[in-house]
């Protein structure tokens, strides 16, 4: 009788104090626009879509190919890929998952209305996609395309059963968010925060987590006084000038790496939305668009101090860059120095343009996205004034600003190079607008060179690593040489979390708390 009362005792007590759920609460420097996966290729989008979803292949931390969805992937010709599907992977409402939900997906994934840049430049050569059972797909491109594999690494796998005639609203609200990702769909509130579940049936290492909450700061001061005051777990993108308190700060720890992220100009050079934003020396209106002159794109780069603006204002959290690849990086130019700003040669190069008294334009940059960055362009915006092309500066929220960016003249944007080599940049920022060919996803300012289009496309089907670095390299040249983007510098990728949680950071910058350990 005594060993009945202990052990209903006992039972009593483990509902009285019932093991306590585990949560983690991150500050996110950047704004999740959408929760639908193939809306827009943003790094807090992907973000938060890596927790919900699978892609078919991953990346590690520091950027190695791993096995997702699929288990194995082989090029049966130079045109056919195959990829074997992970076996018994359910979706969060316990459906199985199989090869005609890859299918789905990437019939939808570069087809997303109104998306204001999408992921169809990954995708650009798979001409079909065939089932081959339940757990494998085959897939035909339109020629050699020897990155698949890596560039599938960027496209969520979403359920036909879910997906099929939902839209980019149906998977805010939750009703198709339904993934075989480490989280379920929780909440979502635009602009203010994720909220995440943990998925226990998840194929994948154990979550620490049961719950997880993406709280969007995007004050940099706020994320600071938030990570001091134990408002939040961790942090993204801390800023520079705090970073001396964050690593002498007792209860805190602070991990940085070097990252993919180039942050740049971006100078519209056709089109008429210039007109609105750039103006002759006097105000007056101008009958051609003086972006449209590479000798001007050239001066405009040629005036910029980037060692300065990496010291002064980025408070060395960035490295200062001619390209959009760090050193060492696949593709990466040598022969690409960081230009040396030179006002007098900026100055010559507008005369000869037809430009001696030079033009007035104006910047917009987002206010709430990348580090410093409106600090930035009103650095640049002197800089150009003094070689005599008056620059203005409006900064305007990301939200705002990503549905706007094809209205400006001149633009500060950031690119992850999520392919991890130049063609991320080659064909969804500077190919020519072509949805047909998957080219200029997100190009916004209508650039456009066929020859580099040829050079990429050709340098794209070459499956010998060698001479295929080689391709894209001549490439990076000729678009630098145009001057068809003004890169500025390299982002360092940092974070804060209090002591005693651990995270690998990664070089795409992306926050995953399904790999945030404690």
């Amino acid at each position: 009788m005594m060993k009945r009362v202990i052990i209903a005792a006992g039972l009593a007590n483990l509902v009285a104090y019932p093991v306590l759920a585990k949560d983690l609460t991150i500050g996110l420097a950047g704004t999740v626009t959408s929760i639908d996966p193939h809306f827009y290729n943003a790094s807090p989008n992907n973000s938060i879509a890596m927790q919900i979803f699978d892609r078919l292949t991953e990346r590690t931390a520091d950027g190695q190919l791993v096995e997702g969805l699929a288990t194995k992937w082989e090029s049966v010709t130079e045109t056919k890929w195959r990829f074997t599907l992970r076996e018994g992977v359910r979706w969060h409402d316990g459906k199985p998952f199989t090869s005609d939900d890859v299918v789905f997906t990437l019939s939808r994934a570069g087809n997303v209305p109104n998306s204001p840049g999408g992921f169809g430049g990954f995708m650009r050569n798979i001409e079909t996609v065939e089932a081959d059972g339940d757990n494998a797909v085959v897939i035909n491109t339109k020629a050699p395309a020897p990155t698949l594999p890596g560039e599938l690494a960027n496209i969520a796998i979403v359920s036909r059963h879910a997906g099929e005639g939902a839209d980019t609203a149906d998977y805010n609200s939750g009703k198709a968010a339904i993934g075989t990702g480490a989280f379920r769909f929780s909440t979502f509130k635009q602009g203010i925060e994720v909220g995440l579940e943990r998925n226990a049936d998840w194929w994948g290492k154990k979550v620490a987590w049961d719950r997880a909450t993406y709280r969007m700061i995007s004050s940099a001061s706020a994320r600071t006084t938030a990570a001091l005051a134990g408002d939040v777990d961790v942090i993204d993108a801390p800023a520079a000038t705090d970073i001396t308190r964050f690593k002498t700060t007792a209860n805190l720890s602070f991990v940085s790496t070097p990252g993919l992220r180039v942050i740049y100009l971006a100078p519209a050079t056709s089109g008429d939305a210039w007109k609105a934003n750039v103006k002759g020396p006097n105000g007056e209106s101008l009958e051609t668009n003086p972006l449209a002159d590479p000798r001007v794109r050239n001066a405009l780069s040629k005036a910029i101090n980037r060692e300065g603006i990496v010291d002064k204002i980025m408070g060395g959290t960035a490295t200062a860059s001619g390209q959009w690849l760090p050193e060492g990086a696949f593709s990466y130019t040598p022969d690409i120095q960081v230009p040396k700003a030179d006002p007098a040669a900026a100055k010559k190069l507008l005369a000869d343009a037809g430009f001696p008294s030079g033009f007035q334009l104006t910047i917009h940059v987002p206010s709430d996205r990348y580090p410093n960055a409106p600090a930035v362009v009103q650095a640049v915006a002197q800089m150009w004034t003094r070689i005599g092309v008056k620059t203005d500066v409006e900064a305007l929220p990301w939200t705002t600003f990503s549905s706007r960016k094809s209205e400006f003249a001149m633009k500060l944007l950031g690119l992850g190079n999520a392919t991890y080599d130049a063609s991320s940049m080659l064909v969804n920022v500077l190919g020519t607008v072509d949805p047909k060919r998957g080219l200029g996803a997100s190009n916004d300012s209508g650039y456009s060179n066929p020859a580099l289009d040829d050079l990429v496309s050709k340098a794209m089907m070459i499956y010998d690593e060698k001479a295929r670095e080689g391709a894209l390299v001549e490439a990076v040249k000729v678009a630098v040489a145009d001057g068809a983007i003004i890169p500025l510098y390299q982002q360092s990728n940092a974070w804060v979390m209090r002591k005693g949680l651990t995270y690998a950071p990664r070089i795409d910058e992306r926050t995953l708390a399904k790999d945030i350990a404690e």
